[in-house]
């Protein structure tokens, strides 16, 4: 699936994978979260580009496969960062949906091969919009949101729905 970063964003945001990104994110994740970002896994951040050319992680998102189906969560964005982004910068970050949904088509784009289907943990109403937004829908477990990458049979659906299920929240 080919995907490109909103426009007006890409002159001062940049996404990336980054092995061990978590240890870019720690701060964050326990301010969002109360805890620590996995270690493993794929790390997504989008990264604000300062005028002095210093990179500063701005959003973060964390994506980890099981066979063929791509738990998505962690998801979370840095006030701090944003707040100190020009007001020209936060508009066009709100016009494009947002960094969390930027972030989202960029883990699609580069993931989806391979997969069936990712599946969103989330319980946050905010979050949840982003996510239906991207292409999520909801599924019979609450805050489990799943987006197929393909036609699936209802059957094969929920066997994948049971899976993400098992492993609890992610």
């Amino acid at each position: 699936m080919p995907w490109e970063i909103d426009s007006r964003l890409a002159p001062f945001v940049l996404i990336a994978e980054v092995e061990r990104g978590d240890r870019f994110v720690r701060a964050l994740f326990a301010r969002k979260h109360g805890g620590s970002p996995p270690e493993f896994g794929h790390h997504l951040i989008a990264f604000h580009a300062r005028a002095d050319g210093a990179y500063m992680p701005a959003a973060y998102l964390h994506l980890w496969t099981q066979g063929t189906i791509g738990l998505v969560g962690g998801g979370c964005t840095d006030g701090h960062v944003l707040r100190a982004m020009s007001n020209a910068e936060r508009a066009a970050i709100d016009a494009s949906g947002g960094l969390l949904l930027q972030m989202l088509g960029f883990c699609f784009a580069r993931f989806e091969e391979g997969l069936e289907a990712f599946f969103g943990h989330c319980g946050d109403a905010r979050a949840k919009d982003v996510d239906l937004r991207a292409g999520f829908r909801e599924t019979r477990v609450p805050f489990l949101l799943v987006r197929p990458n393909g036609a699936l049979g209802p059957g094969r659906t929920e066997e994948l729905l049971r899976q993400a299920e098992a492993i609890g929240r992610f």
